[in-house]
């Protein structure tokens, strides 16, 4: 029998970035991250692009090479409830991604 799909829910869990970590695959460039995965709240795989650059100007970096980065669920499957201009299930959490020294 087929899982029924989660509602849309803006939602964070302390457990959700280690979880999010098990099978992420991060590709990019000095200026952004490409962070491919599966959701930690709905099993969903999604991929998340996030601007390095930008973030520089919004929040230091912890060091030159570290950066915190809030990801967020953009998966395309359906979620009831879910707002006609968003993605995803609504969870989000936080990763620390260090750049390799390329």
């Amino acid at each position: 029998m087929p899982r029924r799909p989660h509602p849309f829910e803006e939602i964070t869990r302390p457990t959700y970035a280690e979880a999010h970590l098990a099978g992420l695959r991060i590709e990019g460039s000095r200026h952004e991250a490409v962070l491919s995965g599966v959701c930690p709240r709905c099993e969903h795989p999604f991929q998340y692009v996030h601007p390095l650059a930008g973030f520089r100007g919004l929040r230091p970096p912890r060091s030159r090479d570290t950066y915190s980065v809030q990801v967020a669920c953009v998966c395309t499957e359906e979620h009831p409830g879910r707002p006609a201009d968003d993605e995803g299930c609504g969870a989000y959490w936080i990763l620390l991604l260090q750049r390799n020294g390329r």
